[in-house]
């Protein structure tokens, strides 16, 4: 699978949280990485975290000023400590956001509302069984509750898969109601070790793009990534292994990469006393 290695100057941050989740999505960059999908840091203090503040140091050093929540095999909606830990990066003068699956989003409003950077939920269909094949779970994230409650705006993230590629189209319809939702980046999977696996997700994107290219014409572009106005919304086209953006990556275990495949990066630094300072 083609990556694009000529990256630009990091120019955001992750904090990727470790631990069980309350989803099971086949395509998790968890799944690539075996072992580690054993540890759990979701209760476990961020003052106690290894590397942690040598790692917000390094973003600091670099000039780094937005750092997002994320998660290597979780959801970070599922920390312990999110609110404390929303407020020790703001103080260290940091923008802060959140990828999250929203699963927990109206039980952590106040948490959402404290965030003063981009709020992303992973919404990838509207159909509970199509979202059982994909999540494997039935239950749907209630928008339209999320949206009325909460005063912040948002982006939707909806990976492409075999089971919701003809969907597409019609998800970004009937998102575009909401008045908060800024935009939605369509994704595609990303892997290291199970393309074969993965292939055919893998071609479903490329599928939709191609009906968007044919039907839509681009916009602008954002680090490569080409964007297209669709029922009133700004809609990305996301292949995170082809564009030119690039991050630093903090694990919950004490791992830093500045590697912005996550598994690589990963996989890259974990016999390196658990850290890689660039």
């Amino acid at each position: 699978m083609y990556k694009n290695r000529k990256r630009s100057t990091p120019s955001f941050a992750n904090i990727n949280l470790q631990g069980p989740c309350n989803w099971q999505c086949f395509f998790c960059l968890g799944k690539d990485i075996g072992c580690a999908n054993k540890k759990n840091y979701l209760n476990i203090h961020f003052k106690d975290w290894k590397n942690f503040d040598e790692y917000l140091e390094l973003c600091h050093h670099n000039n780094i000023k937005k750092i997002y929540l994320t998660g290597q095999n979780t959801d970070p909606l599922l920390y312990k400590y999110l609110s404390e830990l929303i407020d020790y990066i703001k103080n260290k003068g940091f923008l802060i956001g959140i990828r999250t699956n929203g699963v927990l989003a109206l039980e952590k409003i106040k948490e959402l509302e404290k965030l003063n950077d981009e709020i992303s939920f992973s919404i990838h269909t509207l159909n509970r069984d199509t979202n059982y094949k994909i999540t494997g779970s039935y239950k749907t994230i209630d928008l339209e509750k999320i949206d009325k409650r909460m005063k912040k705006h948002y982006r939707i993230s909806i990976v492409v898969t075999r089971y919701n590629k003809n969907q597409i189209l019609d998800i970004i319809k009937q998102l575009s109601k909401y008045e908060k939702l800024d935009y939605i980046q369509l994704r595609c999977v990303a892997t290291d070790t199970r393309y074969d696996d993965l292939k055919k997700d893998i071609i479903a994107f490329n599928e939709v793009c191609d009906k968007i290219q044919d039907k839509f014409l681009a916009t602008k572009e954002f680090y490569g990534a080409k964007i297209y106005n669709i029922d009133g919304k700004e809609v990305t086209l996301w292949k995170i292994v082809a564009t030119a953006i690039n991050s630093y990556n903090y694990f919950t275990e004490g791992i830093i990469s500045d590697n912005c495949f996550v598994v690589e990066g990963y996989l890259n630094n974990i016999n390196k006393n658990g850290k890689n300072i660039v």
